[in-house]
C-alpha cells in the first residue's frame, strides 16, 4: 500500500433535440454487475468551434449518451460533476490529449445525454460508462471522475475491476466508507438536502435553475462561457430532475460502498483541493478506502484548490492524471 503527499457522435441542434426523444433501449443486467448488451456504433464528427475535439452519441445501457473525444494513446475517461457536463474538463482536455484517448461523457439525463430509466445511482451510471467504453472498442480504461463522478468511477472499479487499468477520484468521499456521512455534515453540503428531497427542487427551480447553479459554481474559477455551458446542460425539466435523482440516488450508493469489501488490485488517486471542504478528511477517506479492500492507494493535494479543482488549478490537475494515467 502506497501513500504520498503531491503539491501541486455528434449532432448539430436540431440532431440533438431528435436524439432527446428517442425512447429507452432498456438494461441487461447480469450478476451483480452489468451485462454487455449490443451497443450501436457511435455517431462522430467534428464542431468547427471546438478544435481538436470530435462528438458523438452511442446508445448504451438504456440511455444515449453524448461524449467529446479528442488525442490518442491509453484510454482516459472523464467523469463530470453535479452541476457540469462534459465541458467541466476544458480547461485540460488539449493537454491531456497530446498523452491518451481522451472520452468526456454527459451522465445519463445531462446535457445531451438521455436518461434511459429512472435508475441514477452510481453503480448504474458506471454502467453507462462501461457500456460507451465497449462500443468504442476502449480497453483497460482510467476513469477519472470529480463529485459524483467520482463516485460512479468507483462503482466502475468495483463492477469492472479487469477493465479498469486505474481511477482518479478529485475531491469526494466514498458512499457507503468511513468519511461519507462527515462530507454531507457540514454547512457547505446544504444543497444535497435541498436537492434530495422528492419533487420540490423540480418545482422551485423550474425555469429558474440559473440562480442556484450560479451560486453553487461561483465556488470555483469559472468564467462566463462555462458557468452557460453549465446552465444550458441542466436547462430542462428532464435535466433537472436527473440532477436531483443523483442526489436522491446516494442512499443507494452508499448501499452499494458499504458491501464492496473484497480486495481489488485497481490503483486508486484520492486527490483533494487544499482549501476544499473535504481536505481535512482525505486521509481519513484513504485510509477507509484500504481498509475496503483497494491495495494501492495514493493520496494527493491540489494547492490552491477548492471542490471545482479543475477549474482552480487546471495543470496541477493534469500533471496529476498524467502522472498517475499513463
Amino acid at each position: 500500500m502506497t501513500q504520498e503527499v503531491e503539491n501541486a457522435a455528434v449532432q448539430d441542434n436540431s440532431g440533438h433535440r431528435a436524439l432527446l426523444r428517442i425512447a429507452a433501449l432498456g438494461m441487461a443486467v447480469a450478476g451483480s454487475g452489468y451485462a454487455i448488451a449490443r451497443a450501436v456504433a457511435p455517431r462522430i464528427a467534428a464542431r468547427r468551434r471546438d478544435k481538436g475535439l470530435s462528438f458523438g452519441t452511442a446508445r448504451v445501457h438504456g440511455a444515449v449518451l453524448h461524449f467529446a473525444r479528442a488525442g490518442r494513446g491509453p484510454a482516459l475517461i472523464l467523469i463530470h460533476d453535479v452541476p457540469q457536463d462534459w465541458s467541466a474538463w476544458r480547461p485540460i482536455i488539449d493537454r491531456l490529449a497530446t498523452r491518451f484517448t481522451v472520452i468526456a461523457p454527459d451522465l445519463r439525463g445531462i446535457g445531451g445525454s438521455t436518461a434511459g430509466s429512472p435508475k441514477f445511482d452510481a453503480a448504474t451510471m458506471a454502467g453507462d460508462v462501461q457500456h460507451l467504453a465497449h462500443a468504442l472498442k476502449l480497453d483497460r480504461v482510467h476513469v477519472v471522475g470529480h463529485g459524483i463522478g467520482a463516485q460512479v468511477a468507483h462503482a466502475f472499479a468495483r463492477q469492472f475491476p479487469k477493465a479498469t487499468r486505474g481511477v482518479t477520484l478529485l475531491d469526494s468521499a466514498v458512499p457507503g466508507i468511513d468519511g461519507w456521512d462527515e462530507s454531507l455534515a457540514g454547512p457547505a453540503a446544504w444543497p444535497v438536502g435541498f436537492l434530495q428531497t422528492p419533487e420540490l427542487p423540480e418545482t422551485l427551480l423550474a425555469g429558474r435553475h440559473a440562480p442556484l447553479l450560479e451560486y453553487l459554481l461561483s465556488a470555483g474559477n469559472f468564467d462566463a462561457t462555462m458557468i452557460a455551458e453549465s446552465l444550458k446542460a441542466y436547462a430542462t425539466p428532464e435535466q433537472l430532475h436527473a440532477a436531483c435523482a443523483m442526489y436522491r440516488a446516494f442512499p443507494a450508493n452508499a448501499r452499494f460502498g458499504f458491501e464492496q469489501q473484497a480486495p481489488i488490485d485497481v490503483p486508486l488517486l484520492l486527490a483533494t483541493g487544499d482549501a476544499s471542504p473535504l481536505a481535512a478528511l482525505a486521509p481519513r477517506i484513504a485510509t477507509a478506502l484500504r481498509a475496503s479492500g483497494f491495495a494501492h492507494v495514493t493520496e494527493a493535494t491540489i494547492a490552491g484548490a477548492g471542490h471545482y479543482v479543475v477549474a482552480d488549478q487546471p495543470d496541477a490537475v493534469a500533471a496529476l492524471i498524467e502522472r498517475h494515467a499513463a
